[in-house]
């Protein structure tokens, strides 16, 4: 089967619509046949140290094994990347000429559904002295929030003014950690209060009955739906990041999230019912102003807690001892923390995690809490609080090769380590030996010499060609990067009123015939096109990605009568009223060649008005 080069001049059939003529497309003269092929290399960016966490400099091809699921790959592609160090506040004249594939792209993502207000104050502070004066000529930041949608707040850009203004505005909208702290004190009351009840029945005092988890498990399922919400979102946004040309970091500020959501609620049924309280503390948390903490067993002292054993108990008691832990562990979001870093590896964005709570103590609430909340304050809650906010961090930094920045007030040095990686590291390239199977891959990288260490994405998921064409498609939606090598052009067309107050408006594509492939097959030629649509609301909805297969089939006898002509294909898209931005992605299969483009459309009640 032969290839007709993308130059030759197609015809679609006479009973198609939309062909145009176009006098002044002049393709050339004489078709030739050939075949596409789409060379699939994964390039792994090293950053290497001695035991005392300086950088290494120096190191060749041959100082590096790559391995692949175990199994070692030749290195086909080596580069040393080495910038000059990152300049001073004088250094503030205009960016230097870069390539686009040098420039570094880094997207600031406050997290505002889980961080607290004086927490994000900290880390704008910081971060604006950061990003004013560490930043090299070039780089280019994106500022973006999360408050259970996705706002990109400013898109790329590497002016100091707009990045100020941007923080400025950040340090404005609201917050949500707070919330979430509530939801879990009122689960936390609601343990007691039964727990209480039990032990206030005259006919069968309980204590640890089993309906005592009930308010934990609804907390930790709550709270695990808006964590994989998150992860969701995250996972969006590094795969729209897959068509952005450099170096790819995402900088995530937030005050962490859980690895097991609502673990520190199950940990304290541990310590309250699992017998073990008193060697955690929990036993002399209660308060003496707290008039109900002596009723709980009876205890002599009226500034204790009682704990129990509920193994003992028999089994009207909630069995904390051999349950608790297990079903803290059944709300575990590991995998689809697993599956985000994979996703950016395949984008090759490299999570830097900022944990905003800075330094904190034994302690998980604050000065101003009353007794009733002090009771939640054990050694034990608090290590469990902070750790299960910290791994998630910490798994999504190490599996992209990035940093976690955990445990300090100042992020500063942190972030000036996070601008060296962004500027030194080796790159390896290898060719897998599968194309596009959608499977993830481990990776390893040793040293040859001694006493280095290596940092790295530990793997990367081979995406399918489509997948590719979809993230790019979202580049372009979120951030309109174009690319054009068909040569189409768009155009927004009259709108028309449609149901629930929204307004059809037609999108028509005008593609030159010339710059297609097709197969020749007996007495037609054939073609084949793939369509992506994709649109965006200022609010930050996103449409998902719609894909339309487009065959094409032209008469043999026809072909040479194309020469120099269009084909018209029209989408036909709901809008509602506002600014609205669409991204088309038309992708020739046989060539193996996509266009990407992206248009800004405000929709009014008289008119569909495009944007260049």
């Amino acid at each position: 089967m032969k290839v007709l080069s993308v130059s030759s001049a197609l015809l679609l059939a006479a009973s198609v619509p939309g062909l145009a003529a176009a006098p002044a497309a002049k393709p050339p003269a004489a078709p030739s046949f050939g075949e596409a092929v789409e060379v699939n290399v994964v390039n792994v960016d090293v950053y290497a140290t001695n035991k005392s966490g300086q950088r290494v400099n120096g190191l060749s091809k041959d100082d590096f094994e790559l391995l692949e699921d175990g199994k070692r790959v030749p290195i086909s592609n080596f580069e040393v990347v080495s910038a000059a160090a990152s300049p001073t506040a004088a250094s503030s004249g205009p960016a230097a000429a870069r390539s686009p594939e040098d420039a570094v792209n880094l997207v600031v993502y406050f997290d505002d559904f889980n961080i607290r207000p004086a927490n994000r104050a900290r880390a704008v502070q910081q971060l604006g002295d950061f990003l004013a004066h560490k930043l090299a000529p070039g780089d280019r930041v994106m500022l973006v929030t999360y408050d259970l949608g996705l706002h990109v707040r400013f898109p790329f850009t590497s002016d100091p003014a707009v990045i100020a203004k941007g923080l400025q505005g950040i340090s404005t909208l609201a917050t949500h950690g707070g919330e979430t702290d509530r939801d879990r004190q009122q689960s936390f009351e609601a343990m007691m209060d039964i727990q209480r009840d039990s032990l206030a029945d005259p006919t069968d005092p309980v204590p640890c009955p089993q309906n005592i988890v009930v308010p934990a498990q609804s907390y930790a399922a709550a709270r695990r739906q808006e964590v994989l919400r998150t992860i969701g979102t995250l996972t969006v946004l590094v795969n729209s990041l897959s068509g952005v040309p450099g170096r790819k970091a995402l900088l995530h500020v937030s005050d962490g999230l859980p690895l097991n959501p609502g673990e520190e609620l199950f940990e304290f049924l541990l310590e309250l019912c699992g017998g073990q309280g008193a060697a955690a503390g929990a036993g002399q948390l209660a308060a003496p102003e707290n008039p109900g903490a002596g009723r709980f067993g009876g205890n002599k002292n009226p500034d204790e807690l009682a704990v129990y054993d509920s193994a003992s108990l028999g089994v009207k008691s909630y069995q904390a001892s051999s349950q608790a832990m297990l079903d803290a562990q059944s709300y575990s979001v590991a995998k689809s923390l697993q599956s985000l870093a994979a996703h950016a590896n395949a984008q090759r964005v490299t999570f830097y995690m900022l944990q905003a709570t800075g330094l904190q103590g034994p302690n998980t609430a604050d000065a101003a809490s009353g007794p009733a909340d002090r009771l939640f304050q054990s050694t034990g809650v608090g290590y469990s609080m902070r750790t299960n906010h910290q791994d998630s961090l910490q798994l999504l930094a190490d599996g992209t090769g990035g940093r976690s920045i955990l445990n300090t007030n100042d992020f500063l040095p942190d972030l000036g380590r996070m601008r060296e990686d962004l500027a030194s590291f080796y790159s390896l390239g290898f060719t897998p030996p599968h194309t596009g199977d959608g499977r993830e891959h481990k990776l390893e990288v040793r040293a040859r010499k001694p006493g280095i260490r290596l940092r790295y994405r530990q793997s990367y998921r081979d995406k399918p060609t489509i997948e590719k064409v979809v993230d790019r498609t979202l580049a372009t939606l979120f951030y309109g990067i174009e690319d054009n090598p068909l040569e189409i052009a768009m155009e927004i067309g009259d709108l028309a009123p449609a149901e629930g107050g929204k307004f059809t408006v037609p999108v028509r594509l005008r593609i030159p015939l010339f710059k297609l492939a097709i197969l020749k097959e007996q007495d037609n030629f054939e073609g084949k096109l793939r369509v992506l649509v994709a649109t965006r609301d200022e609010a930050g909805g996103a449409s998902p990605v719609r894909q339309i297969d487009v065959p094409l089939r032209i008469p043999r006898k026809e072909v040479l009568n194309a020469m120099g002509q269009y084909y018209v294909y029209t989408l036909t898209l709901q809008m509602k009223p506002g600014l609205q931005h669409v991204a088309v992605a038309v992708r020739d299969e046989l060539a193996a060649a996509t266009s990407y483009l992206g248009r800004a459309v405000t929709v009014a009640a008289t008119a569909a008005v495009a944007h260049p």
